[in-house]
């Protein structure tokens, strides 16, 4: 009987989710058709890529700042660990940001030219 009941519940339960991610996404996912959807999203992703290069660019002052103060012991000749660990995480952050950053503006180029195709230039 329980097991029945769980059952039952775990199904309205999946059921009123798929409903509610349904509704969410329904509204959202749209494709460009105007000349005008394709410049607000030139914008968006010019804005987008905007941002990626900031956060690449933090990273990587982050990784310096944290070099400076945290430096290899160069006396004996050996590499500070945490520093090393930093290192990776930060610039490891600041290509991947980069890489957005290009995909991003690769798509603000393609929603321009889209929308000059559309007005017929």
């Amino acid at each position: 009987m329980n097991s029945k009941i769980r059952s039952v519940f775990t199904s309205l339960m999946f059921a009123a989710i798929a409903f509610t991610a349904t509704a969410a996404f329904a509204g959202e996912a749209k494709v460009p058709q105007t000349v005008a959807d394709h410049e607000t999203l030139a914008q968006k992703y010019k804005s987008e890529a905007s941002g990626y290069r900031k956060t690449a660019e933090e990273h990587k002052q982050m990784a310096e700042a944290y070099a400076r103060k945290h430096p290899d012991d160069a006396k004996r000749n050996v590499k500070n660990p945490w520093n090393i660990k930093m290192q990776k995480h930060c610039m490891g952050i600041a290509q991947d940001a980069e890489k957005l950053a290009i995909e991003a503006e690769k798509a603000a180029e393609y929603h321009t030219l889209r929308g000059k195709e559309l007005q017929g230039k």
